[in-house]
């Protein structure tokens, strides 16, 4: 890396003003170096982004190799035709930007090879695509990402993310909404909204042929890549290292099983995910209490867990693993419980750090001195009854 390499110490704190945020910034630098060194994402950028934005393309990619991560450069997903001179460019940007630059065309034989062993020697591999047809593209990278294990491919373009920007949760259909933030649609659950999408007047044809070709790359379950970021080239690191993201995240999605019981519920691992996501010891008798419903990803990486209350359902506990946080997990649970569950009340203390979230989601809330309790579907006369259980209700914690 040349003279200009920082002491990693420097080079964090550097990272983290840049990003906004210590706990994602360590979260996502740790879960990435538990990666094979090979395994880090595949970034596919278009011509136009090595144009308009391509010093800045390369000094992010050098802060990566900086912090020991280093991926795969894919151009001409998007423009094959700008590629061959939009290649020399990028070339000299990243060997100015001090990285060991390895050019390689996708028709090479050993391809896959070489990049493992490039990738675990600190190299950066630029890959030109050359096929002729966006499908066999899309098909080319998908290859790339199932060689190298890498569940993530970031595709950055210079209109950024997907959709139109927003403050507040846009509306799909009954009890179904799609997350924004101030660049556009943040999360988008294969599963779930693709065909809500495809009918909604959201996205332009060009946005809707991305999302198509997307979902084909990541319908097949055996292949590695399971999500795709859709990203301006500026906002890199942020789609990268925090839970927010900068970009529109697309992930097949994972199944929301609906229990109206523990019967087939792992309760190991789920007294595990409790108490991960709360940083406290459960309350020794949670799990011999009464629950009415148990919303549960298949992989265990969320939970919404109800027990009866004075006037429908009581939403005892709504957890998500940290590092599944980014992936919309929150959301997924919260769809798939809005969708079966007509009235539900719930709460939480009032420094919680998602209380804006419940407050989005809530017909309305009071505040108490100990908790701000939320309703859904309550009629008016029954909000003491929704009120007096959530205070009295026993604690889940043993603290």
């Amino acid at each position: 890396m040349g003279s200009t390499v920082q002491a990693p110490a420097d080079t964090l704190l550097t990272f983290i003003r840049s990003v906004g945020s210590r706990a994602d910034v360590d979260l996502y630098v740790d879960l990435f170096r538990r990666l094979n060194k090979e395994s880090f994402a595949v970034i596919a950028t278009e011509a136009t982004t090595v144009r308009h934005a391509g010093g800045s393309f390369a000094e992010q990619v050098a802060f990566l190799a900086e912090l020991g991560l280093f991926a795969p450069i894919v151009l001409g997903l998007f423009e094959p035709a700008a590629m061959p001179g939009a290649g020399d460019e990028l070339t000299k940007r990243l060997d100015d930007a001090g990285l060991d630059t390895v050019v390689h065309s996708a028709d090479e034989t050993e391809l896959h090879r070489e990049l493992v062993r490039e990738l675990r020697s600190e190299k950066t591999p630029l890959i030109l695509l050359k096929n002729d047809e966006r499908a066999g593209r899309f098909h080319e990278l998908g290859e790339i990402a199932h060689a190298l294990e890498s569940r993530k491919v970031v595709a950055l373009r210079r209109l950024g993310a997907l959709g139109p920007p927003g403050s507040k949760p846009l509306r799909l259909g009954p009890a179904h909404t799609i997350p924004l933030h101030e660049n556009g649609i943040s999360i988008i659950n294969l599963r779930t909204d693709y065909d809500a999408l495809r009918q909604a007047d959201l996205l332009d044809a060009d946005e809707l042929e991305l999302l198509a070709s997307v979902r084909e790359l990541l319908s097949n379950t055996e292949t590695t890549p399971t999500q795709v970021s859709i990203a301006s080239p500026l906002h890199l690191l942020r789609e990268l290292f925090t839970v927010k993201g900068a970009g529109t995240l697309i992930k097949r999605g994972t199944p929301i099983l609906h229990r109206s019981s523990y019967d087939g519920v792992d309760c190991q691992k789920l007294h595990e995910l409790l108490e991960s996501s709360f940083s406290k010891k459960l309350n020794p008798t949670f799990f011999e209490r009464p629950v009415c419903g148990v919303y549960l990803d298949e992989t265990y990486r969320g939970v919404a867990i109800l027990e009866p209350g004075k006037v429908g359902a009581f939403l005892t506990k709504f957890a998500v693993d940290r590092v599944a946080q980014g992936d919309g997990i929150a959301r997924d649970l919260w769809q798939a419980l809005a969708r079966n569950e007509k009235t539900v009340s719930w709460r939480a203390r009032p420094d919680n750090p998602i209380a804006s979230w419940y407050s989005s989601l809530c017909d309305g809330f009071v505040r108490t001195a100990t908790w701000n309790v939320y309703w859904r579907g309550v009629e008016p006369t029954r909000i003491p009854d929704v009120v007096e259980h959530a205070i009295d209700a026993a604690a889940d914690f043993s603290d």
